[in-house]
């Protein structure tokens, strides 16, 4: 079987987004060798992490064969031409995004929402960007066959807002990388990674947007008042206008020479970050993935989170969990796992167990069954 993608965001540099469809179809590729895998974009691109995944054979990245205006091609009826010239069965609009136009019955229409913020922090998004997006999701939920929702959590809300049929919706959850687990004993590859983007020698971890659906200012008032003020906090994350704010409130609460900043750090290298940090905290105030948790949990890393967007669904009992506001319950959360032995080695056999179930393999498996239900094929 042939399966196509739209890969506008697959080939669009190395954001969360486009790495989560990277994974997946990297995952699909290894699972079923026998299949062909094409990713429809307007441009290709040569960065490391599409070599990665066009690397794998059976994955193709596919530009408009005879199109004058590519936006045209990809949002009308130019990709139909394409779809049916390479024998296409299914086609997965990836981030909510299928053609404008009427689907075709001989290409099965399949669609992911990941990602539902600009509904519920509307103060974040310009009313334009809100109403497109907005606009989108619905368009492509109505469009499909079927609608893959990445939570439990993000299935609700396309039932709840967009009125989607909950028959209609499958959830898969993200997966790990299989490397998360073969090089973690690589002591040349950890020392490599730590020297390269100079981290300090002992850190908590945690990974943002800097944006204030980030939740930074409730992590850095609680970093203030734990125990250890030898410890640094690493953050991920590139700078903006928001990050300039929170650098003001971290002099303030003395934490400027215990805050560090890397702006970028390739996906490859992301399993280092998790095995070198003491703890990794997700305090975002929404998330319908839960990728960084189930990442650092795999890598034996003590989770801690904020009790909101899909974190418990995604981790269960093998985090803690502080309401998203509540400093003082983050800041006892960090003294725990840095200070008691006993919780941090039950965590860290927790998180291994819980994460567990989230492989590569269970992903291709779960989308492929997708896949078949849209053919009426289940």
């Amino acid at each position: 079987m042939t399966i196509g993608f739209d890969g506008i965001r697959t080939v669009d540099g190395d954001s969360p987004l486009s790495y989560y469809d990277r994974l997946m179809i990297a995952s699909l590729g290894m699972e079923f060798p026998r299949d062909t895998f094409m990713v429809y974009s307007p441009y290709s691109t040569d960065d490391r992490g599409m070599a990665w995944l066009l690397s794998i054979a059976n994955v193709h990245n596919k530009t408009p064969y005879k199109a004058i205006n590519k936006w045209a091609w990809r949002n009308c009826s130019g990709i139909y031409t394409d779809l049916n010239r390479h024998g296409v069965k299914v086609y997965h609009g990836l981030d909510a995004t299928l053609p404008s136009i009427k689907k075709k019955e001989n290409v099965k229409m399949v669609t992911t929402v990941r990602d539902l913020t600009f509904d519920r922090f509307m103060d974040d998004y310009s009313w334009l960007e809100r109403m497109t997006r907005k606009c989108r999701v619905k368009k492509a939920c109505r469009k499909a066959h079927r609608v893959i929702a990445t939570s439990n959590f993000i299935k609700q809300q396309l039932v709840d807002n967009y009125h989607i049929d909950p028959d209609k919706i499958d959830v898969v959850y993200t997966a790990f990388r299989d490397e998360y687990i073969t090089n973690q004993n690589d002591k040349v590859f950890l020392e490599n990674v730590k020297g390269k983007y100079h981290m300090p020698s002992r850190f908590v971890l945690a990974i943002t947007d800097f944006s204030t659906l980030g939740n930074l200012e409730t992590l850095y008032r609680a970093f203030a008042k734990i125990d250890d003020k030898k410890i640094d906090l690493l953050l991920i994350g590139s700078k903006n206008s928001y990050y300039r704010q929170l650098k003001r409130l971290a002099d303030k609460l003395g934490l400027e020479d215990r805050i560090v900043r890397i702006g970028s750090v390739n996906k490859h290298n992301f399993m280092a970050l998790y095995t070198l940090s003491q703890a990794f905290v997700a305090p975002a105030l929404d998330d319908g993935m839960g990728q960084t948790l189930i990442e650092a949990m795999i890598t034996g890393t003590p989770a801690i989170a904020s009790d909101s967007g899909c974190h418990r669904e995604v981790a269960d009992d093998a985090a803690l969990y502080f309401k998203p506001d509540d400093v003082e319950q983050l800041t006892q959360h960090i003294n725990t796992v840095l200070n008691d032995d006993a919780q941090r080695s039950a965590m860290i056999n927790l998180g291994k167990k819980q994460a567990a179930q989230f492989t590569q393999q269970a992903l291709a498996q779960n989308v492929m069954h997708v896949y078949n239900r849209a053919r009426g094929r289940e």
